[in-house]
């Protein structure tokens, strides 16, 4: 605050620096003597506690909640009148000026209305004594009243000239304040003394006494009755009080119930009701002395269309059924006044206030509550449109928060402004850390920095984009998107910034393999059907032949090359048989219900002897109860034994396979896994292992069909195989398979690794 001291210093007229509540936080010198205040009355305190008057209360309070929300260098000016603690109204223009650090510099520059000189100056003193709104009395030397002002005609009675001054003193105090004027003498004094009416009543007064010198000289008494300045000082706490709690809070179920507790303490009240629509739904906030606010929506409601136009401060009876229907029923010995509160828009609520007689029926009552209605109804009009405006953001935020899409809009440079829940979930980054920070370059980081900067460009030269790019999650993984975007102008058509929305295309990638590859077998297949056929007799004809050779007594030599035709034919038929069984693997069979451990079971049984030979030990983790599916016992038995048999040559100086037979929980499905501590399989060749003839075995030993077979084979019973591997450390196929149990549509699987 040392600049803004600085800064208030050096201003000669009256300056002071509010908050955004409307506190003085600082003022200078001159607004204190304008005010006639200390500095410790005025800081902490609402500027709006020394406006008198209720029009001018509420355009400061516009200009100021408009100019909040604007930007620093925006201004406001406004003629004003301000309330001084000491003396009558002061006009003032204001000029109002928001800073950068949010705070309202407010400066005020006082209306001089100077009459001309007159040039009768005993007529301009004696005018200016008798319009004086305090009261004057003009004594002579024995103390008598030679001269009354109509302010203290109007005070004590109109009948003074003649009487004593000291007659006027209240009994109890006669004698110190003949004391007093006697240690007077030629001078003044000061103090607050009870007078006497004429009627005999007692009012409280702010007296000042100025005697004249010499012996005989005639005295001048000045007093202002203290009821209404004390009222009035009353009622300017209370108002200061009141705008303060509604500072409090920009919320108006906050607020305003707290500035009607303030209210109800301060005036002795028993309850206040406000009546108002907070969306499209009526509520009813009740606030009583024990200072609880009760909240209660009221259905099928509407108050009567005649409040709106009637008066703004009236008083209800006990037997007002409108008034029972709205607020409910008044208790007995009780009053009520039933207020308007209004704000530029219009009206914005009703409020019924009630107490015990006859203080709630007092003037000053109704007065007080006139100058806060204004103030009460303007802040309740902002708080209403701030909690709809809030609202209203959550219910978009909520809907962009439901699409599984990423939605994400930016400012005119590129930054984040909102970011929604499928971008955090896509990416792995918080909205709160995204918000404000350049998509494609510090969030979502593309990884061709030039690729996106291009996008942009034509994105601000076009108005939309779509396009494919790769960005970068938290961790760094690559993420394909498939981007759309569409820019967003002004009605200037200036632009203010852009929404993009994102596309994960992995799941989409993965379709398309899936695909491609269904389409490839389909096709290898036709192929392996078409041929298989034509080389199958043939090829018996020298498998046969080459055996019943082998029958017969041979040379030694020739039944060399006889063995190996024979060989060789075996090898032929034992592929071509292959390719028949992979062309037919698509083909419908009678499935069964069977038991998955019974199929492990016995593939285990049949090569037994050979993982033996290889020194392979077979580990079996199968869960307990009943893991059953509908399927081909025969065709899911060559599944276990080539991946059994491909997980022992994975392994050449043996080792451990584990099989686990698991249920999915909640998802209906069983998971077969079987797992091998072999050399693994490499990042760059795993996508092709389900391709028809490919294989990493050496010639003769594999074929390349026994994992596309196996990948039919499990997508016609509804499943999928997926693969993890490490080179080094072993692979794992996983078959998923829908049990017996699952419904009838089964969950899409999940697609290949």
């Amino acid at each position: 605050m040392g600049v803004y001291r600085e800064i208030l210093d050096a201003q000669r007229e009256p300056t002071v620096l509010l908050d955004s509540f409307g506190m003085v936080v600082s003022c200078n010198r001159a607004l204190l003597d304008l005010l006639r205040c200390h500095n410790d009355q005025v800081i902490g305190e609402p500027l709006l506690a020394w406006f008198p008057r209720t029009d001018e209360t509420a355009a400061f309070g516009r200009a100021f909640l408009g100019l909040r929300a604007r930007a620093a260098g925006h201004g406001f000016n406004l003629t004003v009148h301000l309330a001084p603690a000491i003396g009558g109204q002061l006009p003032c223009q204001l000029q109002g000026r928001k800073l950068s650090s949010g705070h309202i510099l407010v400066s005020g520059t006082p209306i001089e209305d100077r009459p001309p000189i007159e040039a009768d100056v005993g007529g301009a003193i004696k005018r200016s004594l008798e319009a004086l709104d305090q009261g004057m009395l003009l004594l002579d030397a024995s103390g008598c009243i030679v001269h009354a002002n109509p302010a203290a005609c109007t005070l004590l009675g109109a009948n003074l000239r003649g009487r004593s001054f000291l007659e006027l003193i209240s009994s109890s105090q006669v004698d110190a304040f003949a004391e007093s004027l006697g240690l007077v003498s030629a001078g003044t004094w000061h103090d607050e003394v009870d007078l006497c009416t004429l009627d005999g009543e007692i009012v409280p007064v702010e007296l000042s006494l100025a005697a004249g010198r010499g012996e005989g000289a005639p005295a001048v008494v000045l007093f202002r009755d203290l009821l209404d300045r004390r009222q009035r000082q009353f009622e300017d706490r209370v108002v200061a009080l009141v705008y303060r709690q509604l500072l409090s809070s920009p919320r108006p179920r906050e607020n305003v119930p707290a500035a009607c507790s303030a209210l109800v303490d301060a005036l002795a009240l028993e309850q206040i009701c406000v009546v108002t629509r907070v969306g499209v739904q009526w509520e009813r906030w009740s606030v009583g002395r024990e200072h609880a606010v009760h909240v209660r929506s009221l259905d099928d409601f509407a108050p009567p269309t005649g409040w709106d136009s009637g008066p703004r401060l009236v008083r209800v009876t006990r037997d007002d059924p409108e008034v029972a229907r709205v607020f409910g029923a008044l208790r007995p010995r009780r009053a009520a006044l039933r207020m308007v509160l209004e704000a530029p828009s219009g009206v914005v609520a009703h409020a019924l206030i009630t107490g015990a007689p006859p203080a709630i029926e007092a003037p000053a009552t109704s007065v007080l509550l006139m100058r806060l209605g204004p103030q009460l109804g303007l802040s309740l009009a902002n708080g209403l449109l701030l909690a709809e405006t809030e609202a209203l953001a959550d219910y978009q935020s909520m809907l962009l928060d439901q699409t599984t899409v990423m939605l994400i809009s930016l400012d005119g440079a590129g930054r984040i402004v909102s970011w929604n829940r499928a971008s955090e979930q896509l990416l792995g980054v918080m909205a709160a850390d995204a918000e404000g920070r350049e998509f494609g370059v510090d969030v979502a980081r593309s990884t061709d920095l030039s690729r996106w900067q291009e996008l942009w460009k034509t994105l601000v030269a076009r108005g939309a984009i779509a396009s494919e790019l790769v960005v970068c999650n938290r961790e760094g993984r690559k993420l394909p998107l498939h981007l759309e975007g569409r820019l967003l102008r002004d009605h200037d058509e200036a632009v203010k910034g852009a929404v993009l929305v994102g596309l994960d295309l992995r799941h989409r990638r993965a379709l398309e393999d899936q695909v491609l590859k269904s389409q490839k077998l389909a096709a290898v297949g036709l192929l392996a059907a078409g041929i298989a056929h034509e080389i199958n007799n043939p090829l018996s004809g020298v498998v046969g032949y080459s055996k019943l050779l082998l029958e017969k007594p041979l040379d030694a030599d020739i039944r060399v090359k006889v063995q190996k035709i024979a060989d060789s034919g075996e090898r032929c038929r034992k592929i071509v048989e292959g390719v028949l069984l992979f062309s037919r693997q698509q083909e419908s069979s009678e499935r069964r219900l069977l038991d998955l451990r019974g199929v492990i079971d016995r593939v285990v049984a049949i090569g037994e002897y050979q993982w033996r030979m290889h020194n392979v030990q077979i580990i079996r983790e199968l869960d307990p109860g009943p893991l059953q599916i509908n399927g081909d016992a025969d065709q899911l038995e060559q599944v276990m034994l080539n991946l059994l048999s491909n997980a022992v040559d994975a392994m050449p100086r043996g080792g451990t396979v584990r099989i686990s037979l698991t249920r999915r929980p909640n998802q209906g499905q069983l998971q077969l896994d079987v797992a091998d501590e072999g050399h693994g399989i490499p990042e760059e060749i795993r996508v092709r292992i389900f391709d028809p003839f490919f294989s990493t075995k050496e010639i003769g030993k594999g074929t390349g069909l026994g994992l596309a077979i196996s990948y039919g084979i499990i997508k016609d019973h509804g499943g999928d195989i997926l693969v993890r591997s490490q080179p080094g450390a072993g692979t794992t196929f996983s078959i998923v398979l829908p049990s017996a149990d699952a419904p009838s549509d089964p969950p899409s699987p999940a697609p290949s690794v």
